[in-house]
């Protein structure tokens, strides 16, 4: 008798990937963007000075920023990035770029997390799809290669998630991870996140899958770990800062939920779901897909963790007063896992459509990139080799022949890449994942000084320094917390906040204005005034009070 046997249910076709390709795609993701360029506003120059205070001999349970706590989210990346901005310099690297190095190592354990995790749930391949998928989100993108400790969160978020797919076949091992993942998450997050795999944990209880004896043996083990880590800092801050302490414990313990004393929640409605459609793609088309195809099978294991993952994340998401994009990196792991189930068996058109989509899409991408290097070095087009040097006028082309040679490999192999013959679905996300990689490389690689020039604060901190008394008090008004941490990482100054000491006796000022000039306060002398090369709504201007 004949029978039929489903799609998704035949043999898939031999594998022909190469395990060093995926670990060259993800190298060739990771590391441009890493050195090579100053910190950019808000996050960057914060947690570089965060560092520089680390380093500088400041207390390691009170993180600070331009001498102020800054206690938004736990300390353990701060901790990771010092450490490596520390041997950086053994390395000649700068501060920023050394401690960027703890943003690579972060992102390569959340790739690796999540593609054991996959491979654990779905079967072998599949790890592989899961990285290519989460390494093509275009939300991604940024945060994988910015100082910032949303990706420590993302990497104990993902190594959570193996953990509890682990847990079936080795429970034991299985909790020691969960337990780590949990106190990764807690202290370089908050306690919500925390707390989210936890629950996380306990919700797969609903299902058969994990309702066996020992996986109670792994909720203890992992608690029996993680509680005593994540009250470690908090209890040390405590004794140490009382006060900040507080500070912490009432507004920023709950991260997204603010904290015990002001718990907040329902952030204007909207935010996520205007933010997901572009910051998750392509993950969310093919988890989609993946659910239309197989929505007989959903009571799998393989879509119960992910699923339940996804959706308790998008309720916290939802619900919480936080709009705020490190938050939804947390969506992108379960996303990517239900994706690589249908990978092997998506329809051709939907693969077709991605894989042309991509290949369009990021093709022109390099070609505009390659026509801006041309602007920048060659002065044609001069239209747009005038427009450069209008946005960013202290920039001053160099061509560099590394970089140059390196752009025309990383063309070659994108082109060498998408002309490769695969199964239609994983075509389609290699080559969306090697054409943002192309982009980003190609960015990187000839836009980072002309980025510097327009958005850093380095020239401008550089400028103003000539200006400022050597030992004088200087205050400030309306300066944010990215330009008061600047000026103390570039120049080491602290300023006092007139919002917080209005009776400040300091003789000297600087203001921050908009496109507006703004006019001496009474009692006052300009002494200087300027912006960062190319901002035409951030003008400050530096104030005297003169001798009586």
């Amino acid at each position: 008798m004949l029978t039929y046997t489903p799609p998704h249910e035949q043999d898939l076709p031999p594998a022909t990937e190469k395990p060093w390709l995926l670990l060259l795609l993800c190298l060739a993701w990771l590391l441009p963007g890493l050195l090579g360029r100053e910190p950019l506003k808000p996050d960057e120059i914060i947690v570089s000075d965060i560092v520089r205070h680390l380093l500088d001999g400041g207390s390691w349970s009170l993180p600070q920023m331009a001498g102020e706590p800054w206690l938004e989210r736990a300390p353990l990346f701060y901790w990771v990035a010092a450490g490596f901005a520390y041997l950086g310099q053994w390395l000649g690297l700068s501060l920023h770029e050394g401690a960027r190095l703890a943003t690579g190592a972060w992102m390569a354990l959340a790739l690796w997390g999540v593609g054991l995790a996959a491979r654990e749930q779905i079967g072998r391949r599949h790890g592989r799809s899961a990285v290519l998928i989460l390494i093509g989100c275009v939300g991604l993108l940024m945060p994988g290669h910015s100082l910032s400790g949303d990706v420590a969160v993302l990497a104990g978020w993902g190594w959570g998630i193996y953990a509890l797919a682990l847990a079936p076949r080795l429970p034991f091992p299985a909790g020691v991870l969960l337990g780590v993942a949990m106190a990764v998450c807690g202290l370089a997050g908050s306690l919500a996140e925390a707390a989210l795999l936890l629950v996380l944990a306990l919700g797969l209880l609903l299902f058969r899958h994990w309702r066996f004896q020992r996986y109670a043996l792994t909720l203890i083990i992992a608690m029996a770990i993680a509680l005593p880590l994540i009250a470690s800092w908090p209890l040390t801050l405590r004794q140490v800062a009382p006060a900040a302490f507080t500070s912490w414990y009432d507004i920023y313990s709950l991260g997204f939920f603010g904290g015990f004393a002001q718990l907040r929640a329902l952030h204007p409605f909207g935010y996520y779901l205007s933010l997901l459609p572009w910051f998750a793609w392509p993950s969310w088309f093919l988890a989609g897909a993946t659910l239309w195809m197989q929505r007989d099978r959903l009571h799998q294991p393989r879509f119960q963790l992910p699923l339940l993952a996804g959706g308790l994340t998008l309720l916290c998401l939802l619900l919480s007063d936080s709009g705020r994009a490190g938050y939804a990196l947390l969506l992108l792991p379960p996303l990517a896992l239900i994706g690589a189930v249908g990978l092997d068996v998506l329809r051709r058109g939907a693969a077709s459509f991605i894989n042309w989509f991509g290949v369009l899409t990021f093709g022109f991408l390099a070609l505009y990139i390659w026509v801006i290097w041309s602007a920048m070095h060659l002065g044609s087009p001069a239209r747009l080799s005038e427009r450069i040097r209008e946005l960013a006028p202290s920039f001053e082309a160099s061509l560099s022949i590394p970089a140059l040679v390196l752009a025309v490999l990383m063309t070659a192999a994108w082109l060498w890449a998408v002309s490769r013959s695969r199964t239609m679905g994983r075509q389609a996300v290699t080559n969306w994942a090697a054409g943002i990689t192309l982009c980003w490389g190609l960015a990187t690689a000839f836009a980072s000084g002309w980025v510097d020039a327009r958005t850093s604060y380095r020239d401008f901190a550089a400028s103003l320094a000539g200006q400022l008394p050597k030992h004088e008090c200087v205050s400030s008004e309306n300066l944010q917390s990215n330009q008061r941490a600047a000026l103390h990482y570039y120049l080491g100054l602290n300023t006092s906040r007139r919002e917080i000491h209005p009776d400040s006796d300091c003789r000297w000022l600087l203001r921050q204005g908009g496109r507006e000039t703004l006019s001496a306060p009474p009692g006052w002398q300009e002494v200087w005034q300027g912006a960062r090369p190319g901002d035409r709504n951030e003008r400050y201007y530096l104030y005297r009070k003169p001798v009586v």
